[in-house]
Formats: C-alpha cells, sequence, structure tokens
C-alpha cells in the first residue's frame, strides 16, 4: 500500500496541473468533499460539479504545500496556499485540509478556510 502522504501530495499534484478528470481518479465512489464553510457533498459526480465550478474560473492553479502530517488514526493533514489565476490576478487562501483515505483512495476530504478572504479577492 502507497504511503498516505505520498497519495495526498499526487492528488495536490494533479490540481496544480489542473487535471479534474485525474483529480477524480483518486476518490472512492462515495467520497465525501466538505469545503467548510459551505455544505458537504457526496459521491464523485457532486464532487466533480463542486470542483468544475471553483477550478473553471481559473485558468491556473497553484497549491502550495507548506505542511503534512498523518495523526495517530491515519488522516492526512495539510496546510496550504491554494492560488487561482482568475483572469491576470491571482486568488491565494490559506487552507488547512483533511483527508480520511481507504485503500488507496480519499473517502472524506475537509477543508478549511475562510470565505470572506476568498471572495473579497473575487472583486
Amino acid at each position: 500500500m502507497a504511503d498516505p502522504k505520498e497519495i495526498v501530495r499526487a492528488f495536490i499534484d494533479a490540481f496544480n496541473a489542473n487535471d479534474v478528470e485525474r483529480i477524480m481518479g483518486f476518490f472512492t465512489d462515495d467520497a465525501v468533499y466538505h469545503n467548510i464553510p459551505l455544505d458537504p457533498v457526496q459521491g464523485t459526480e457532486a464532487i466533480q460539479g463542486v470542483l468544475r465550478g471553483f477550478m473553471g474560473m481559473a485558468s491556473k492553479v497553484d497549491w502550495v504545500l507548506h505542511q503534512i502530517g498523518t495523526s495517530e488514526q491515519g488522516v492526512v493533514m495539510t496546510e496550504r496556499l491554494d492560488r487561482f489565476l482568475v483572469g491576470e490576478k491571482w486568488v491565494e487562501l490559506p487552507v488547512m485540509g483533511a483527508f480520511e483515505l481507504r485503500g488507496e483512495k480519499i473517502a472524506a476530504w475537509r477543508d478549511y478556510f475562510d470565505m470572506n478572504q476568498f471572495q473579497s479577492q473575487l472583486s
């Protein structure tokens, strides 16, 4: 079995390639994605819809991984700066993420960020 941290690193690499199809290959069919403070979504179709929504507004994606670790329960935790090129402006958002894996796939993903900080950069 692959190292869970390496799976999450590869997942981040897929985001940086702006490759939604590759990103979707990391999820279990029943995965839950909770982009806090928004409502959670479940299943690959719903997750793909959310991802296409926020990635569709960006011509480039650059997630900078600052820290990565694994809890005693096996949850992979990340501290990141998620960057999206919207028009000619980079929108930057500090994010804390938690990834629960089942086998080598992501079964639950939670990202914590400040929605106001994100929205204020879009105006």
